[in-house]
């Protein structure tokens, strides 16, 4: 659900937060659409909230991309992990 305060929005379901920001990329590519006021308020007398949901192009975009098989790599081709700092050797002054 969409609501705003003091002229922020803010895009919330139960205890899950979206940025805004990406709500606002789905809705520019056509993925995700607002119906504005068709959500309850989030409190007793509070004004009603807009419903996010998914455009059929979300739907299916969404279906692909949880049914693509995951990315295999070839063997070998795994990144070399980073070196480590060196540690050096404390050296001790002479007194």
């Amino acid at each position: 659900m969409a609501t705003g305060s003091l002229a922020r929005q803010y895009v919330h379901y139960r205890d899950e937060r979206v940025l805004i920001g990406t709500l606002r990329a789905l809705e520019t590519k056509g993925l995700a659409e607002r119906v504005p006021k068709s959500a309850p308020s989030a409190y007793v007398g509070g004004p009603l909230q807009d419903r996010v949901r998914l455009t059929p192009a979300g739907a299916i975009a969404l279906a692909a991309a949880i049914s693509s098989p995951p990315v295999h790599r070839a063997p070998g081709a795994t990144p070399a992990p980073a070196p480590t700092a060196a540690k050096t050797a404390t050296r001790s002054r002479p007194r």
